[in-house]
């Protein structure tokens, strides 16, 4: 643009003195000539630059999520068409899920068989707790009798060999009880076993069980926002590998502007300064926008770890930052391509009104210059 201008200004100049004549190219029109050219370009310099930066190289930016199978295996469907617009959660495409499906049909078996299996403690509780009755009360019976033996053999009423039998049967039914014992608290044990009042051998089927589930539930791969598909090259029975990128998916949520601009340009900006973009597509519409940020670091910035100092070649001065922008104004008529080039012009909190002016004066005609071929 500032070529054009100069071209036309000095166009204008030849017109004037020269062509048509209306004045003489004396010393003092030498000196207004050339010091309006001079002025109008230490204005873009030292003015328009400093304060209402601008940028020729913009683009619109989004999320682009790289979609991937969770498991690999054949394609069984897919869903989604090339560029047709998509709302979050709708699915994609869907991996073979017979397997999974097989995993989960096992695990369903293997639950009611946990749950048949924690009946059984119960009646085995309920059977140790009854041997445990038992077993004692003949304990008690015995102990009886061999007090009632053991008196009367004190007056020889009673042999020493039934004292002695009794005595026996009183320390077999002891070793009875106290293995009856062991296998009550054995199956209360395993019947109070439990992970979130949840008896424990469920809970761990359970767990085996909803990771079947989810592992089905992956084998379909949904949409994790609104956007549309780009790109897509599968075809119900390709084979994948697992966690493959095989699809781009494109959100349409969020998107923002990119805008290259020059050091001395960017040290005035702050969140929240208005700004206009133009777009290459839109010729003669101008767009207002804000700015969001701006990105204080480059590639110069990092540094890459090695043994090897680089060759002073290799190294060279970063001379732009890049501004992050929001668009203020959005037309339906006007819908957004990602990726598209822009022009934007910002405006900083201290740009005077004629600088503004200036800039959008500049930022006007470039976009309609955009409905011909613009090589400025």
């Amino acid at each position: 643009m500032e070529l054009l201008i100069s071209i036309a200004y000095f166009f204008l100049v030849r017109l004037v003195f020269f062509d048509y004549k209306l004045l003489r190219f004396n010393l003092f029109w030498k000196f207004v000539v050339f010091g309006i050219w001079i002025g109008a370009l230490l204005t873009e310099v030292l003015a328009l630059g400093q304060f209402a930066p601008y940028s020729k190289s913009a683009f619109v930016q989004t999320y682009v999520v790289q979609m991937a199978p969770e498991w690999g295996g054949r394609v069984e469907n897919v869903y989604a068409k090339p560029n047709v617009p998509i709302r979050k959660g709708d699915p994609l495409f869907q991996m073979d899920p017979t397997d999974k499906q097989y995993k989960v049909d096992q695990y369903v078996a293997a639950l009611a068989a946990a749950d048949t299996e924690v009946a059984e403690l119960a009646q085995r509780l309920a059977r140790a707790d009854a041997e445990l009755r038992k077993v004692e009360a003949d304990l008690e019976i015995e102990k009886v009798m061999y007090e009632q033996i053991a008196a009367a053999a004190g007056q020889g009423a009673a042999s020493r060999y039934r004292l002695e039998s009794v005595g026996q049967k009183v320390a077999s039914l002891e070793a009875e009880a106290v293995a009856a014992r062991a296998s009550q608290q054995a199956a209360q044990l395993a019947l109070d076993s439990n992970v979130d009042n949840m008896p424990t051998a469920v809970a761990s089927v359970l767990a085996e069980l909803n990771q079947a589930r989810y592992e089905l539930a992956n084998t379909t791969v949904v949409a994790p926002t609104d956007g549309y598909v780009s790109n897509l090259q599968i075809h119900p029975g390709s084979y994948i590998r697992l966690k493959t990128p095989i699809m781009s998916f494109i959100s349409t949520e969020e998107h923002w502007i990119v805008a290259k601009t020059l050091q001395n340009g960017v040290q005035r900006l702050a969140p929240g300064d208005k700004a206009e973009v133009a777009f290459a597509m839109y010729p003669g519409k101008v767009f207002d926008a804000e700015v969001v940020s701006v990105v204080w670091a480059n590639g110069n910035a990092q540094g890459i770890p090695s043994g090897v100092l680089p060759p002073e070649q290799q190294v060279h001065p970063g001379m732009e930052f890049f501004v992050r922008l929001r668009m203020t104004e959005n037309d339906p008529k006007y819908p957004l391509r990602f990726g598209a080039r822009a022009i934007v012009a910002m405006y900083s909190e201290d740009c005077a009104d004629f600088l503004k002016l200036l800039r959008q004066i500049e930022i006007q005609s470039e976009s309609f210059l955009n409905y011909l071929f613009n090589p400025f």
